[in-house]
């Protein structure tokens, strides 16, 4: 059989003669490279014998010289100024924003939520709140927006969050909560059958008293997909619409994206209203959270009236340890803008729980 063996090659129209290599590769995919004198040959580093699979992600190196493709991929575009690379724990980076110093990382050893109460709970309630609440006639079931708007604006502290001499219809009591952030021991979040004194209301006849909203924060951290989180609850409820109870759900919508800062709106979904006079009525609620977003779980309970002037509240979540996981978490940056940020928008009668996003953003960072 006839072959040519030849020591070096060089362009028809003349230039440099370049020698090529005089011993095959050492290993598979190793490529042919030059040097300024003309030699050739093979590189010590071997490339991936296959594509990447994947965009984005780089080659990486090993002590035998063989590369191959990253399992983490680089994300597509820059972040901003003093961001960090961020592992979701499933192969994907992002840049992701320094948490501030006061706010701990999301972790499923920690799950809070933030905290509420008032004493006067309607117009019925005789010598508490002097017309029909803050925006219209409160139903404590969450049957409508007004009702909804009322829920949100007193969790988050006051009923009225532009006014003057109006009341807070929120912390009006010794009892009563404000805006306080609780953390669970190990399973279970809130109370049950906590015993409150109303001597104003004293009389099975005037036996509206007060209601209680607590709210957790999930984030799913995962990066694709969108899981069903259950949560089991206990709550207290009583006369009818006006002291029932109520759990739903608040989703953002965004400008674009769904980061944090980039919230402009959103809608409460009730998932579940009671009204039967119950001292511990029990509701399994299930919120979807899609990947790379936080939902607002909300819920109100009625305290219930037992005898004169005695009333109770059961308001508590349990086995939480199946609904948080490596993937779901109590969004901690999210807890803490409920607990401290303000919602510059927020009015008596508008819809405004998406400013916590932003406002989150703005104190704690945004993701």
């Amino acid at each position: 059989m006839a072959k040519i063996i030849v020591e070096q090659v060089q362009g028809g129209s003349g230039g440099t003669a370049l020698t090529v290599p005089t011993a095959a590769a050492t290993v598979n995919n190793q490529a042919v490279v030059g040097s300024t004198a003309g030699v050739l040959s093979h590189s010590p580093i071997a490339l991936p014998a296959a594509a990447s699979g994947a965009n984005n992600r780089p080659l990486v190196g090993a002590t035998t010289g063989v590369t191959s493709f990253s399992p983490l991929a680089l994300p597509a575009a820059d972040g901003t100024a003093n961001q960090f690379l961020q592992t979701n724990g499933s192969g994907a980076l992002a840049f992701a924003t320094v948490d501030s110093g006061s706010v701990p990382a999301d972790n499923i050893l920690s799950i809070g939520m933030v905290m509420s109460s008032s004493a006067r709970q309607n117009v019925y309630s005789t010598g508490e709140w002097s017309s029909s609440g803050p925006n219209s006639t409160y139903y404590n079931n969450l049957q409508d927006d007004p009702a909804r708007i009322q829920a949100w604006n007193m969790l988050m502290g006051d009923g009225y969050p532009t006014g003057t001499s109006q009341h807070f219809y929120v912390n009006d009591d010794g009892d009563t909560f404000h805006r306080e952030m609780i953390f669970a021991h190990n399973q279970r979040l809130g109370h049950s059958y906590r015993d409150m004194y109303y001597k104003d209301n004293a009389s099975t006849g005037n036996d509206y008293a007060g209601v209680t909203f607590s709210c957790i924060p999930i984030r799913n951290h995962a990066t694709s997909g969108s899981t069903t989180v259950s949560v089991p609850t206990y709550r207290s409820v009583g006369s009818g619409n006006y002291g029932g109870s109520g759990v739903m759900y608040y989703l953002p919508t965004y400008s674009s994206g769904t980061n944090y800062a980039n919230a402009t709106g959103g809608n409460w979904t009730v998932l579940n209203s009671y009204t039967s006079n119950n001292d511990q009525y029990g509701y399994t609620a299930q919120v979807p959270v899609a990947a790379g977003t936080t939902v607002l779980l909300f819920m109100s309970s009625s305290h219930r009236y037992h005898t004169t002037a005695r009333y109770k509240d059961t308001h508590n979540y349990y086995t939480l340890q199946n609904a948080f996981t490596s993937q779901i978490k109590c969004d901690q940056r999210m807890l803490h803008a409920m607990w401290t940020g303000r919602q510059p928008s927020a009015t008596y009668n508008v819809k405004a729980p998406y400013q916590i996003y932003t406002t989150c953003a703005s104190l704690y960072g945004d993701r």
